[in-house]
């Protein structure tokens, strides 16, 4: 275990979110995301933005509808050649499937967008399963809605339009070991087209305006949204997690401590955080086509 808490190609909070809480049966699974969750995203992000700048650059000036179509099922294709050579090939994801296999955990992997792939982890073969068949739901839903003539979705459930399906997110959020009582609360919010970041945000600030605070343990995984900042079952989970780290692993319950703790801020400020992600993304957009 000490090797692994050294091990620098797996982010600390990966380690306790996701491995460690499944190893400590805290949780049936977990997941975590490629590229975003990797020590060197940003650098492999660069080199994916850098090998496809041209491809971009044509099809934004493309107007003939059916070859810009055409030119951006190729830049899919190239995005996934360049996601298997900086990724899946690389040292760092090696070492991903290395301490998965070493602490008894199997992996199921998901992509869910050409650069963006979700990486599973539990120990029951039944949860394999349950995930497939996820997928599987996943990729319907997808083709229903792109099927559609006109699309009125706004940009994140366009990219993600399972979450409107409360059968889907209910599955995944039971799969992922959540509390029944946030998942019923999420799955409603999103089908309903309700700002569940904008609402946890807010209740976060209700709670200090009037001198109390959220309980941190209730924000035991960064993917995951409590359906009240002081949710107890979610807390238990956190708790469950935290006293595992602490009788095993000397040192680990305070490095986990301090990521709860910035889960907390984060769903604090999940609008400004949202904003900021946005604001970035369409910066390094405009970058890549000023530079062609």
């Amino acid at each position: 275990m000490k090797s692994f808490m050294e091990d620098k190609r797996i982010l600390d909070r990966v380690k306790f979110e996701d491995y460690l809480s499944v190893y400590f049966d805290v949780r049936p699974a977990s997941f975590f995301t490629m590229i975003a969750e990797l020590p060197n995203a940003r650098e492999i992000g660069a080199k994916i933005d850098l090998e496809c700048k041209d491809d971009l650059a044509l099809i934004m000036s493309t107007r003939d509808i059916q070859l810009r179509g055409e030119l951006i099922i190729e830049l899919r294709k190239k995005i996934d050649e360049l996601f298997k050579k900086y990724v899946l090939d690389s040292d760092v994801f090696k070492a991903h499937e290395y301490w998965a296999k070493k602490l008894g955990l199997r992996m199921e992997m998901d992509k869910v967008r050409p650069s963006i792939c979700e990486v599973y982890l539990f120990k029951d073969k039944s949860v394999g399963k349950r995930l497939k068949n996820l997928f599987y739901i996943r990729r319907e839903i997808r083709k229903a809605i792109y099927q559609m003539q006109t699309i009125t979705l706004p940009p994140s459930l366009l990219a993600y339009p399972e979450e409107l399906s409360s059968k889907f997110v209910s599955e995944l959020g039971s799969i992922l070991g959540y509390p029944e009582c946030c998942i019923k609360r999420y799955a409603e919010e999103r089908a309903s087209g309700i700002y569940v970041e904008g609402r946890i945000s807010e209740q976060i600030k209700n709670l200090r305006r009037s001198g109390d605070k959220p309980n941190v343990f209730s924000f035991f995984s960064s993917n995951f949204i409590p359906h009240d900042p002081k949710c107890e079952k979610a807390a238990e989970i956190g708790m469950k997690l935290y006293e595992a780290l602490r009788d095993n692993i000397p040192g680990a319950h305070q490095k986990y401590y301090a990521i709860l703790e910035e889960n907390v801020n984060t769903a604090e400020n999940f609008p400004e955080v949202i904003r900021s992600y946005r604001q970035s993304a369409e910066s390094r957009l405009k970058d890549l086509l000023m530079h062609t």
